[in-house]
């Protein structure tokens, strides 16, 4: 398994722990905005200066959900914004998927960090 294998493995199976709401016994951690932060640290630190296959259909899904656990951290706790429920129902979704293994559902995308959008190439060295 090469290094970026190994960061999708560990990182899927944290990621799932916040979205299964297990986080503080799977990860040690329950604190959603600070694993964010950690995984695009390392997949910075992974990829700088790197030129990287086009992303996978589940490693979008993998970026998809950490960007929509990211944005429902961000929220007030309690929030009755309509948008909320849109985001966890998508986020839903994409967490089976992510389960799987599978590419996201239709009408769901997510770039990886550093991806230019204009024609899928991808450098680490981009933020």
């Amino acid at each position: 398994m090469d290094d970026i294998e190994q960061f999708f493995s560990l990182n899927r199976s944290r990621l799932l722990a916040f979205l299964d709401g297990d986080a503080a016994a799977a990860t040690g951690d329950d604190d959603a905005q600070a694993f964010v932060d950690q995984v695009l640290h390392d997949w910075h630190r992974l990829t700088c200066r790197r030129k990287l296959p086009a992303p996978s259909a589940a490693e979008r899904t993998f970026w998809f959900a950490l960007y929509q656990l990211e944005e429902l951290a961000e929220l007030p706790g309690g929030s009755v914004d309509p948008y909320v429920g849109f985001a966890t129902g998508n986020l839903a979704s994409a967490r089976e998927c992510l389960r799987e293994g599978r590419g996201l559902p239709e009408g769901l995308f997510a770039s990886r960090p550093g991806e230019h959008p204009a024609n899928g190439q991808t450098r680490g060295d981009r933020q």
